[in-house]
């Protein structure tokens, strides 16, 4: 089916953030339907016969990429519709884009390492031509993923680099920007940093103790060559280290790699209208990080308005949340949310009552799972008899993918 948004949209309503800048007047848009079948769409390779996520992903966005239509994805076997749904498909996709097994066979990702870590960078083109064309057809696939998820206000979990993003906006890169992308390097970097520091801050020193300072620098310093092949000492220190910073910056400058990405993005919208914000504003609206205190879960999990009064499992949620380690986290706002992102604060968790089941026994509710309503952000959790309860079974919940999905 097809049905009509459009009129004045300002960034805010665009991208999904505040902004003062000014509105921006955007063409019609369509909604659109687009069902994927479940049953034949999974991660990995064809082996099985089944058609990869990845390849229904493609063929999705680039029959769309122009259109400006917003997608709505439903799932053939599913009754869910709406957000939910949609969320679903724009986070399953973003990881499988992130997973390990997908840069095995087709290494376009430095290292997909920890979703927590540094973010993802794009490795070295392979030698070989045809390797290298997989490569940047996929990153390729990259831009125009951000771009369809920016475009619709989707924030599906896809955690790019920040010295990544300042390339693709066309920022200038610096060693501060790429030191934590190769730690190893950068620590060899730093270190030759703290003896020029020391000898730049010898002038305080007296004579005897500043020339045995030089004279420790230069004996550290002695394996060392510059640029002309010429040994370091204290006297040329100065331009050794910029000539370190600049080799460091220089081995993360991805040309090619950044143009394939940016073409995705054109398929879409121009990637310079994106200059408008900066890299770490990108970040934010592909993933979040999901840190919460004590005070900020009372705005993400509230109980609903027929929350019964006294029951304390709402209470004991927001104690068992607060001590979840990072991974824990996303687990339960992927449950809830179908997204690894933290929902903003204007479409929080609500917790209504679950329907007890019938049945005897001091604590029937005990034996029930929590279940949940992603396309509206909705927690369903039964009257459980203890906090440990409710860490079992929402540990079950959250863990055991669709059990509990309604």
């Amino acid at each position: 089916h097809r049905g009509m948004m459009g009129g004045l949209l300002d960034r805010a309503r665009l991208f999904g953030r505040a902004s003062a800048g000014p509105d921006l007047r955007v063409p019609e848009l369509f909604r659109e339907t687009v069902e994927i079948d479940h049953a034949n769409a999974h991660a990995g390779g064809e082996g099985d016969g089944r058609r990869p996520l990845l390849a229904w992903a493609e063929a999705i966005l680039e029959a769309h990429a122009r259109s400006p239509t917003v997608l709505d994805v439903t799932w053939r076997g599913e009754e869910g519709h709406g957000s939910g749904p949609t969320r679903k498909f724009f986070e399953k996709v973003a990881a499988e884009l992130a997973s390990a097994r997908e840069n095995e066979a087709c290494r376009a990702w430095r290292d997909v390492g920890d979703a927590d870590g540094e973010g993802l960078f794009p490795a070295e083109l392979p030698s070989d031509n045809e390797a290298s064309a997989r490569v940047l057809k996929r990153l390729g696939l990259v831009g125009l993923f951000v771009a369809k998820a920016l475009q619709q206000g989707q924030k599906p979990g896809l955690f790019l680099a920040r010295p990544l993003v300042k390339l693709v906006l066309g920022d200038d890169v610096g060693f501060e920007d790429v030191e934590d992308l190769d730690k190893q390097l950068a620590a060899g970097v730093r270190k030759v940093q703290e003896w020029k520091e020391l000898v730049a801050g010898g002038g305080g020193m007296e004579e005897e103790e500043r020339a045995r300072c030089a004279a420790s620098v230069n004996d550290a310093l002695r394996m060392m060559e510059n640029a002309e092949g010429e040994r370091v000492t204290c006297d040329n220190l100065d331009p050794y280290v910029r000539q370190l910073e600049e080799e460091c910056v220089g081995r993360f400058r991805i040309p090619q790699q950044v143009e394939a990405i940016r073409e995705g993005i054109d398929r879409v919208f121009p990637w310079r209208s994106l200059r408008v914000f900066r890299a770490e504003e990108i970040q934010q609206m592909l993933w979040s990080d999901i840190e919460w205190g004590e005070g900020g879960l009372e705005a993400l999990v509230r109980p609903g308005p027929t929350w019964p009064q006294g029951r304390r499992q709402v209470e004991w949620l927001r104690e068992l949340l607060t001590s979840m380690d990072t991974r824990g986290r996303r687990a339960f706002v992927r449950f809830v949310t179908a997204s690894v992102c933290k929902p903003a604060a204007s479409n929080p968790i609500i917790v209504y009552p679950q329907v007890e089941a019938p049945g005897g026994g001091q604590h029937p509710c005990d034996g029930q799972l929590p279940t949940c309503r992603t396309c509206v952000n909705f927690l369903y959790l039964p009257n459980y008899s203890s906090p440990a309860v409710l860490q079992e079974r929402l540990s079950i919940a959250m863990w055991e993918e669709h059990i509990a999905f309604d």
